[in-house]
């Protein structure tokens, strides 16, 4: 066994309290352990009550307000007005993201180029076909002589 610890009158282990330091935090935890259950009873319900409060006059003024503009109130059901609203932009905000990342994930690595590119062999980069290097030409479409080009180029650097 560790010396630091020995084992409890249960069997099970326990470390040895002459080794352990008091902390500041369990100072803390006995001085509570020493509170009578009705005073901690009366504290939580204090802190509940004034909790009560500040959020009773917190909705009268803004959450009115959020309610209103989020369509949440004033409708014929508890959530009609937020689905049929401002909840319906949700999904049109998740496509928005998505193709933004899509473009973001395809998008040409060289500074301030906006088009979509592919992988550069031996790179982790994208290029477009404008500044990939394995490209010749402005259009698309590479003759299958210059795509085995770069394949045998791109064979003999290994």
């Amino acid at each position: 066994m560790s010396e630091n610890v020995e084992p409890a009158p249960d069997g099970a282990l326990a470390p040895d309290p002459e080794i352990l330091e008091p902390t500041e935090t369990a100072r803390v935890l006995e001085e509570y352990d020493g509170l009578s259950t009705g005073l901690k009873i009366a504290v939580l319900a204090a802190v509940v009550v004034i909790l009560a409060v500040v959020f009773a006059g917190f909705h009268a003024t803004l959450f009115h307000w959020f309610e209103v503009h989020t369509g949440t109130v004033n409708e014929s059901g508890p959530y009609y007005g937020f689905w049929s609203g401002f909840g319906s932009d949700i999904g049109e905000a998740t496509l928005i993201v998505g193709v933004w990342a899509a473009w973001r994930h395809h998008n040409c690595h060289v500074k301030g180029c906006i088009r979509l590119g592919r992988p550069v062999d031996g790179t982790p980069y994208v290029a477009c076909p404008r500044h990939h290097p394995a490209h010749e030409g402005s259009k698309r479409n590479i003759s299958k002589s210059t795509i085995d080009a770069a394949h045998r180029e791109a064979q003999a650097k290994k």
